[in-house]
């Protein structure tokens, strides 16, 4: 299915949520990405954004993790905290078209 200029394409927040098999090695899984995925969803049902998260095995960016990318063409977040999560919600609402993530 092709665009046409009055179709909005649809976009999404992307969680990785790999787990390294060797501990020893950073992973987004390990460091809270399951719990950043259900927690990011949570907050933008409740703030009406509209943008889906999905979550993904590997965004190869591990070492620099959590990490959450905007697309189509968005930002890609780095060191998302799951006790912390207003900074990257105001990212997903400007990026999702809304002034103001603290509805």
């Amino acid at each position: 299915m092709g665009y046409s200029a009055g179709m909005s394409t649809r976009k999404y927040v992307t969680v990785c949520i790999n787990h390294r098999a060797n501990p020893d090695l950073p992973s987004c899984g390990a460091r809270g990405g399951g719990e950043i995925a259900q927690a990011l969803k949570a907050a933008v049902a409740a703030q009406g954004l509209p943008v889906e998260v999905v979550t993904f095995n590997c965004l190869g960016e591990c070492e620099r993790g959590p990490n959450v990318k905007l697309s189509p063409g968005g930002e890609f977040c780095h060191g998302v905290r799951p006790d912390d999560l207003t900074p990257v919600l105001e990212k997903i609402s400007a990026f999702a078209g809304h002034a103001d993530s603290r509805e």
